[in-house]
């Protein structure tokens, strides 16, 4: 895969979505979580660029924590971009974008990765049986 820019991979996320199908809403809040992380990172900064020191620095920006206006944004609203980041990078590492994922170590990975390992282990005895 070619060596894209921030931009250039958050619209290709966004088209991905779309073709997923999920509603326009949600199209337009993930868009407006990339015009935060572009202010941030610079929506033409290579994308393999992004080092998990730089996505550390973001995770404590005001670009993420802060209002235009100064004012704190609320917490569910500042996890749900950090969300979007999470996804869009493991997205990114999957399609073949970036080769290592630059997420901090103290980067929980969410729900997802959970289920995934849940759902792997097939048979387990805590399991509810299936009607």
């Amino acid at each position: 895969m070619k060596d894209c820019t921030l931009h250039e991979a958050a619209q290709a996320y966004l088209e991905h979505l779309r073709t997923q199908g999920k509603k326009d809403r949600t199209l337009y809040t993930y868009g407006k979580d990339f015009e935060q992380m572009e202010a941030f990172f610079g929506a033409d900064r290579k994308l393999k660029s992004i080092l998990p020191p730089h996505v550390g620095k973001f995770l404590k920006s005001d670009d993420l924590l802060r209002l235009p206006s100064g004012a704190e944004r609320a917490k569910p609203t500042v996890d749900k971009t950090v969300r979007v980041l999470r996804m869009f990078l493991v997205w990114a590492k999957e399609t073949g974008r970036l080769d290592k994922l630059p997420l901090p170590k103290d980067l929980p990975m969410g729900r997802s990765k959970e289920k995934e390992s849940d759902d792997a282990d097939g048979d387990r005895p805590d399991a509810p049986a299936a009607s």
